[in-house]
């Protein structure tokens, strides 16, 4: 059994019409939509840019003038462990993959029904770094893991009885 293991660097919340000028909207990966504080969206990308430009267009038909004043974009970029390292060249299969995870764990308002079926992928493993958003630090789909990593993390930080010779 293969385990998926991804971390999201999150940029702040950027307001909905400034998100185009932020130098990250030239990249790709995850981003959530916020209206106030209510998570109304997930959503992948390959390019961010392009993705808000139909956003963008789209908005007066999806959300009211005040909602719109309220929404706040949170940017994440993807890398994964590939083997023995990092990697950020995120495959179209795994960015929908995270999508996919995340849409069914926090449930947004605004993704429709066909985009919850639940996630059905591998294990995977989300550690939320950067500027999160109201995420906890790690997500997984099997709770276990997040237990075991956090015994691990737990043992590991406790200082070590010193001994003596005499």
């Amino acid at each position: 059994m293969a385990i998926e293991i991804f971390q999201i660097d999150w940029f702040a919340p950027v307001r909905f019409d400034k998100a185009l000028t932020q130098t990250v909207a030239q990249q790709g990966g995850i981003y959530i939509m916020y209206v106030g504080k209510i998570l109304q969206y997930v959503g992948k990308s390959q390019d961010f840019y392009k993705r808000f430009g139909t956003h963008r267009n789209s908005a007066s038909h999806l959300m009211t003038d005040a909602q719109i004043k309220k929404c706040f974009i949170g940017f994440g970029l993807i890398s994964y462990y590939d083997k023995t390292r990092m990697s950020q060249n995120i495959s179209s299969e795994q960015l929908k993959d995270v999508e996919s995870y995340l849409i069914n764990e926090l449930k947004p308002k605004g993704n429709d029904t066909s985009t919850k079926k639940g996630y059905k992928g591998q294990p995977i493993v989300i550690f939320n770094a950067g500027k999160r958003v109201s995420l906890d630090k790690a997500m997984s789909n099997c709770p276990d893991l997040i237990k075991i990593m956090k015994s691990n993390l737990a043992t590991r930080a406790k200082p070590k009885p010193s001994s003596s010779w005499f």
